[in-house]
């Protein structure tokens, strides 16, 4: 069989093409492999490691209650010692806590990539919680209606808490169900607490502004003047006593 020049020519442009195009494959190989080497590691990843656990727990406490202190100490206490007009009768103190663990779970391929997911656990609670009454609330009277004031603070805090519990989870479950992925286990090991604590921060710091929002309306002028018409009507007022 005879070729003309012409088709000599395109035999070797083709000759050079497929050349070409199996060199490029070769070189695209090991790249294709990886990816699939990636796709197969996160794949597995998902399948065995799962989703991060969360667990969030509320501790309730019982308040105690001191009566040993008058209401210039409680003033001062309170912070209010400029308020020439404001009496402090009542006060409550509460030490809230916000405490949590972790542990980092991981898988690392044979190349060293990483895959990591925290497993959380957070407790909410009151490392204490008093009530103070004044020594001048010297009869029944009085001192129940400071009580009951008190006793508004203490059920905002334990129940913004109890509630924030249970808010708490959904947010921690969407941040954590999924793992997150390293080119090292170092890398995994040095991210997993600022990953937690980047989650945890913030909800904590909000679970503690809506806590102080709720305590200051409870302190409201309105709250503080009805309180005041409820001392007003009880009987024989003491010697000592001071508007509310």
């Amino acid at each position: 069989m005879r070729f003309t020049r012409n088709d000599q020519t395109g035999k070797d442009l083709a000759a050079s093409f497929f050349a070409g195009l199996l060199l490029l494959l070769l070189l695209l190989l090991p790249e294709r492999m990886a990816l699939a080497g990636n796709d197969l590691f996160k794949a597995d990843c998902e399948k065995l490691m799962g989703a991060g656990k969360v667990a969030v727990v509320y501790t309730d406490i019982t308040p105690a209650e001191d009566s040993s202190r008058t209401a210039k100490a409680l003033q001062s206490v309170s912070g209010k010692t400029s308020d020439a007009y404001h009496n402090v009768y009542g006060l409550t103190h509460a030490a809230p806590e916000f405490r949590y663990e972790f542990r980092a779970r991981w898988r690392t391929s044979t190349d060293g990539r990483t895959c990591m997911v925290p497993d959380v656990s957070v407790k909410l609670g009151f490392a204490a919680m008093r009530v103070y009454l004044a020594k001048e609330l010297n009869d029944s009277c009085r001192r129940n209606i400071v009580r009951k004031h008190e006793l508004e603070h203490v059920s905002a805090w334990r129940s913004h808490f109890r509630i924030g519990a249970r808010m708490l989870e959904e947010p921690l479950r969407a941040a954590f169900s999924q793992p997150r992925y390293y080119a090292s286990q170092n890398q995994a090991r040095a991210d997993s607490r600022p990953w937690v604590e980047g989650i945890l921060k913030p909800l904590h710091q909000r679970l503690m502004n809506g806590a102080v929002a709720a305590q200051r309306t409870i302190d409201s002028p309105v709250a503080y003047q009805r309180v005041t018409q409820r001392l007003h009507a009880c009987p024989e007022r003491p010697v000592a006593y001071h508007e509310f």
